[in-house]
């Protein structure tokens, strides 16, 4: 599918680049009000999906129905600190044949991408 050009959606691809980080949709919309950059919550997902869709963000699943953006995306591997919810990249070498591992047997269909997340306690929430 392919997609109109949009200035929200410049505006928030250059908003996620100013962040340190990832971020959620609330915390996104959150800072650019913040930031004098007034866009409603629904344009943010909105443009967020699209964003995923084109692969210039990376949608990142957390808990259940809860998710993260990625401005990096290129394929990486993520920690979840299950104590203060904050979301690392991992320092890990991407491994794209790492999905071959797994037999035709086992899933239906053929698999194209994989997302890993490792959860634990981060060595700040260890230290505390």
């Amino acid at each position: 599918m392919t997609y109109k050009h949009s200035k929200q959606r410049d505006m928030i691809m250059e908003f996620m680049q100013s962040m340190p980080g990832h971020a959620s949709a609330e915390q996104i919309y959150e800072g650019m009000n913040q930031a004098g950059l007034k866009i409603s919550l629904a344009t943010i997902y909105r443009n967020l999906g699209i964003l995923s869709d084109i692969q210039q963000v990376r949608k990142i699943p957390i808990d259940g129905d809860r998710f993260v953006y990625d401005k990096t995306s290129e394929p990486h591997y993520h920690f979840f600190c299950e104590k203060c919810h904050n979301l690392y990249d991992l320092e890990a070498p991407f491994d794209p044949e790492y999905q071959n591992q797994f037999t035709h047997d086992q899933v239906v269909g053929n698999i194209h991408s994989h997302e890993v997340v490792v959860k634990g306690v981060c060595k700040d929430c260890l230290d505390k």
